[in-house]
């Protein structure tokens, strides 16, 4: 497989439990990435991950740097090496010319302004944004791990020289664990608001129908609903399913979205419709 998977990705290292030794640890990882998001809803939600500052932690905690990673088939990623390295190496040719740091990262963040697919350039343009977009001019620390089948993920991350790498050994389990390791509410975690929005915006729990990225439908189908509340209809349940199906063949036929398999309902139709129904009539109450 030759397709990268593009993301950025920070880890929680944290004790096992209350009073664990010192090295009965876990590592918590967070991402978005391309397998879910489209490049321009990836991008949106980076923010989510600086959430990860203001949680409440332990006090022993360590939270990662962000780390903007491809992987793929070793041969993809060392192809995508060159152009990665060769952006981020003229950034820092600028800089050394005497560019002030601001322009070259506008520099970046203009070349992402409609940004539809990921590259290499594209990426160490987005990582360049944490390099040089804050009140001092980081190193680019590279970072490389193998994976298993055949595959690689490389990145690079913030830090205060070359010759800190006090995130290195944490930064490389994260990336080993990055495509194997999957947050899922209700198993390893409890359920958040962000999690039930996630499910009354996504049709596959109840209609079975899987469309990719999955982060991209579930803005689609939210703003859909919010759409539906804007007019002056009096829906019904029937009306309702009639309009989420087609707005589902239209998105299958826009070409923005690929269908992946289906999967069986994890709720009836007319739960998630009625669910629909309640956040439509909250949303013409405000």
């Amino acid at each position: 497989m030759d397709e990268l998977v593009y993301g950025v990705v920070r880890g929680v290292d944290l004790p096992e439990a209350p009073g664990a030794a010192e090295d009965e640890r876990r590592l918590m990882v967070f991402s978005v990435d391309t397998r879910t998001h489209g490049a321009a809803r990836l991008v949106l939600d980076l923010p989510e991950l600086d959430r990860l500052d203001e949680a409440d932690l332990p006090p022993d905690a360590a939270v990662t740097p962000p780390v903007y990673a491809f992987a793929g088939s070793a041969a993809a990623v060392a192809t995508a090496q060159e152009p990665f390295a060769a952006r981020l190496q003229y950034a820092y040719e600028q800089l050394a010319a005497g560019v002030p740091p601001a322009d070259v990262a506008g520099a970046a963040e203009a070349r992402l302004v409609g940004l539809e697919a990921f590259s290499p350039e594209r990426l160490a343009d987005l990582a360049l944004l944490e390099l040089l977009g804050g009140d001092w001019v980081a190193y680019p620390m590279p970072v490389a791990v193998l994976l298993p089948d055949g595959w690689e993920a490389r990145g690079v991350y913030a830090a205060e020289s070359a010759d800190d790498d006090s995130w290195r050994a944490l930064v490389e389990a994260l990336l080993e664990a990055w495509l194997q390791v999957e947050s899922v509410p209700g198993r390893d975690r409890p359920w958040n608001q962000r999690d039930v929005e996630r499910l009354l915006n996504d049709p596959v729990y109840a209609f079975g129908i899987s469309l990719e990225p999955r982060a991209d439908l579930t803005a689609t189908v939210d703003a859909f609903t919010r759409s539906l509340a804007d007019r002056p209809e009096e829906w019904d349940l029937a009306r309702l399913e009639a309009e989420y199906r087609a707005l589902l063949q239209r998105l299958e036929a826009s070409g923005r979205f690929r269908r992946g398999p289906d999967a069986p309902p994890l709720i009836t139709l007319a739960e998630w419709l009625g669910a629909q129904l309640a956040r439509i009539a909250a949303l013409r109450a405000r």
